[in-house]
């Protein structure tokens, strides 16, 4: 099991979550999924326990790159765009705040 932070800058604000995955025993094979515990439940693109929804375009991607891609993929290519487009809109919403207000 793996955890750490990661953050999304948005209109000049820096917003930061934990973030927390596990290495699954058919990897390279199977992408791991990355769960934002804090963010469970303020999306309907997330599964149960905080784990983002990479289905659509991330898992298709990592198929047709396997064994090549690795850790690093997983967070460009899966977590920064899902990031890039989740962020804003809670933040429009008034989901999520930040810390300084």
């Amino acid at each position: 099991r793996w955890f750490g932070r990661c953050w999304y800058v948005h209109e000049l604000l820096k917003y930061e979550f934990a973030i927390e995955f596990e290495i699954p025993v058919t990897y390279p094979g199977t992408a791991p999924e990355i769960a934002i515990p804090e963010l469970d439940g303020k999306t309907a693109k997330m599964y149960r326990g905080g784990k983002i929804c990479l289905s659509d375009h991330f898992k298709p991607l990592w198929a047709r790159n396997v064994p090549k891609f690795g850790l690093a993929h997983l967070m460009a290519l899966g977590l920064g765009p899902w990031l890039a487009v989740e962020i804003p809109d809670l933040i429009a919403k008034g989901i999520i705040q930040h810390k300084d207000k």
